[in-house]
């Protein structure tokens, strides 16, 4: 197996919480694991030290990185900041039969119980919404930005977000929408992106 389908199966893993945060990851059981020597191994675990998946403990062994309340508030303020501009710009742009296909996965959201699929139909809802604002550069960050923030949900305890709010908050948003008022729909996207998880809501005076 190549190193970039290496990293590829274990940065999917990391960000869906199946490698848990201080899970050390060891190249010899890596390279037994994927069948290759420890060489390319260690080239991945480079690359995912320097992408912030991973860490080096002081032991020199190396580790799932875990996620701070500080940091994963940090990454909702920067997808809040990007993703409302790329409303901004798409709104305008949308046309009826766009607006339908994204009532039709909202809807399709709420009948849903495999958390997989869930989350497939809200990337679905807000790619839709977003398609109009011809910025391919500010969609690519939006979508790496996304990925990144699976870990913050796959460590959240389950059922914490539920069908239902989501439901709800993707109404308000698509009703916004479709009716081309760009001020609430800021609004209703700005306050869906913040509806913070419980796992990293940020005690006052906490310095984390």
């Amino acid at each position: 197996m190549d190193p970039n389908s290496i990293e590829a199966i274990l940065r999917d893993e990391i960000e869906q919480g199946r490698l848990a945060p201080g899970t050390p990851l060891k190249q010899e059981d890596l390279a037994a694991r994927f069948k290759v020597s420890r060489q390319p191994v260690r080239r991945v675990l480079e690359r995912l030290l320097v992408a912030g998946f991973l860490t080096r403990r002081s032991d020199r062994t190396v580790v799932v990185a875990e996620w701070s309340a500080r940091q994963a508030l940090e990454l909702i303020g920067v997808r809040v900041a990007l993703e409302t501009h790329a409303l901004r710009l798409s709104l305008p742009r949308l046309d009826e039969r766009t607006l339908r296909k994204a009532r039709r996965i909202c809807e399709a959201l709420l009948d849903e119980d495999d958390p997989a699929e869930i989350e497939e139909l809200d990337i679905q809802f807000h790619r839709l919404l977003y398609s109009g604002c011809a910025n391919d550069r500010l969609l690519a960050m939006i979508e790496d930005l996304r990925r990144e923030g699976r870990r913050i949900y796959a460590m959240q305890p389950r059922g914490s977000m539920t069908r239902t709010t989501l439901y709800k908050e993707h109404q308000a948003l698509l009703s916004a929408c479709m009716n081309k008022d760009i001020d609430r729909a800021v609004d209703a996207l700005s306050a869906h992106l913040s509806d913070t998880p419980p796992l990293i809501q940020q005690p006052e005076g906490d310095p984390a």
